[in-house]
């Protein structure tokens, strides 16, 4: 009996340890790239890693300490199917953050870990492919500051309803703004990280342990006639908003 106990549960342990699935990007010199899935389907937890082997000529990076990731899904329909929102809207696109510590000096490695079926919930019941995504820096996109496209082939599966939780779809409800000095957050509750950037990327405020509960505000001395990204970070999520100071 305690055989059978055991490997039940090295199966369990098996289980969860394969089920985040790592997606590597490596040297990218601006060509698109596809990686395959081995066991990861829409309704799973993965991980994307990309390295941007120039950080200038084919995608600006230099002294971004983070990216984002505007991405769709495949369908029989076609590809970027269900794009949740606009190209230029970067407030609903996954953040990928730095970490290999110095963004100034190439090469540059983002990464990030998320359940990306979570995003499209116009998509439930449909068979899913894979997901089609580029990478963009705050700067909107357009020439260097986007990548090429590319493409995880993911093991074909319908996109389960229970993969979209509630907490994934309040987080779209997350808005911020700044007026007369003052930065505001609504619609979230939790303890966050707010950190503050100029288009340079230098982080210019750094507020750590936030309780936000439903809303928050904050006077800020920020410089005026300068546009601002402001990055909200927690254990459940990360999102990003352009604010300009008038």
């Amino acid at each position: 009996m305690k055989k059978i106990y055991f490997f039940t549960f090295f199966m369990l342990v098996s289980t969860l340890a394969f089920s985040q699935e790592l997606f590597n990007f490596t040297g990218y010199n601006g060509a698109g790239s596809t990686e395959t899935a081995s066991v990861a389907t829409i309704n799973d937890q993965i991980t994307v890693r990309f390295e941007d082997a120039d950080i200038i000529n084919n995608f600006y990076t230099e002294n971004q300490t983070f990216i984002h990731m505007y991405l769709g899904l495949r369908t029989n329909n076609g590809s970027f199917q269900a794009v949740p929102a606009d190209f230029n809207d970067l407030s609903w696109q996954p953040v990928l953050n730095l970490t290999d510590g110095d963004a100034s000096v190439a090469s540059n490695t983002y990464e990030i870990t998320f359940t990306p079926g979570r995003l499209f919930p116009s998509l439930v019941n449909e068979t899913i492919l894979g997901i089609d995504f580029l990478f963009q820096n705050q700067f909107g996109g357009g020439g260097n500051n986007q990548s090429a496209n590319m493409y995880i082939d993911l093991v074909d599966a319908t996109l389960n309803s229970s993969t979209l939780n509630s907490n994934d779809r309040d987080r779209t409800k997350v808005n911020t703004s700044y007026s007369g000095g003052k930065l505001s957050i609504s619609g979230i509750n939790t303890t966050a990280t707010i950190a503050i950037y100029n288009l340079l990327g230098r982080k210019v405020v750094d507020l750590k342990n936030i309780a936000i509960n439903g809303s928050f505000s904050k006077y800020l001395d920020l410089p005026k006639n300068n546009i601002y990204i402001v990055k909200i970070s927690s254990a459940e999520f990360s999102k990003t908003f352009k604010i300009v100071a008038k």
